[in-house]
């Protein structure tokens, strides 16, 4: 208990500074952090015997893959073709010549390690650079890029209570034996509250103009999703038989356990804002 105390009295006043009051590009900086480490621990515990090389490769392409999302580069781009899917082709192909080259040696690429490489180095990195982009949207940003751990942490906490005092049916017990349908249901009116409140302090602090049905609207769909998110994550954990993806944040676990959820909703928050609902 005492451990995770810490880590939520120094990772949570942490991440407030780096989002609120520190410029646009910290926050793709901890979005790039995030991701490389979500892309080892990924390959780590999900890939059987992943080559170095492609440890290194993969994390290198998932940070290139934020940066060049968050910057709307269009280097080395051909036609409509934009640079970040150029990227994602490249990398594809890489992994492709090294199971090739390294078939039926000793430490290979086999393709289920492959295809956890692509989820590492493609799927998480586009769904993590949201974050970042939520950041940049301007005058309201800061609400915006609040909003995805504002429904995750939320609407988790009260999963937890409601699901710890009432939780008699198991949603999913051979993926997450903790979870139950009270927790399910709770959650997303959590996410709802929360959202509230963030339109309530954004109102205050920058002028936000909340529409406060629509946030609450946006935190019951994207906690659903966050919700998909944390039970796709410990279904990885499952399969491979671990209980943390790492040590990171003692014991809170690691990358992938923290910010399983959000990696899901943040996205879903993007394509809120994106089309002119919050």
């Amino acid at each position: 208990m005492k451990q995770r105390l810490l880590v939520a009295a120094v990772g949570v006043p942490l991440l407030l500074v780096i989002l609120l009051v520190c410029p646009a590009w910290a926050t793709l900086i901890l979005t790039c952090v995030i991701i490389g480490v979500a892309a080892y621990e990924l390959l780590h515990t999900a890939g059987k015997a992943v080559p170095i090389g492609v440890y290194g490769m993969t994390i290198l392409v998932s940070v290139f893959t934020a940066v060049y999302i968050f910057t709307g580069s269009h280097a080395f781009s051909i036609g409509s073709v934009s640079s970040v899917t150029m990227i994602r082709w490249y990398f594809v192909m890489f992994l492709f010549f090294a199971a090739v080259i390294t078939f039926a040696k000793e430490q290979k690429l086999c393709f289920t390690d492959l295809a956890v490489a692509v989820v590492a180095g493609v799927v998480f990195p586009a769904l993590y650079s949201c974050i970042a982009l939520l950041r940049k949207e301007e005058p309201f940003g800061k609400v915006y890029v609040l909003a995805p751990f504002v429904i995750a942490f939320i609407g988790d906490s009260f999963s937890m209570l409601f699901g710890s005092k009432f939780g008699k049916k198991k949603l999913a017990p051979k993926v997450s034996p903790n979870k139950t349908w009270a927790g399910f249901i709770a959650g997303p009116f959590g996410s709802a509250i929360g959202m509230v409140l963030l339109g309530l302090v954004g109102k205050l602090v920058w002028s936000y103009t909340p529409n406060y049905i629509l946030l609450i609207v946006c935190g019951v769909v994207c906690n659903l999703f966050g919700q998909l998110g944390d039970l796709s994550t410990s279904l990885i954990k499952r399969e491979v038989g671990i209980k943390d993806y790492s040590r990171l944040f003692l014991t809170h676990g690691g990358m992938l356990d923290r910010f399983d959820s959000t990696m899901f909703i943040a996205p879903i928050v993007y394509f809120f804002v994106q089309g002119g609902v919050i």
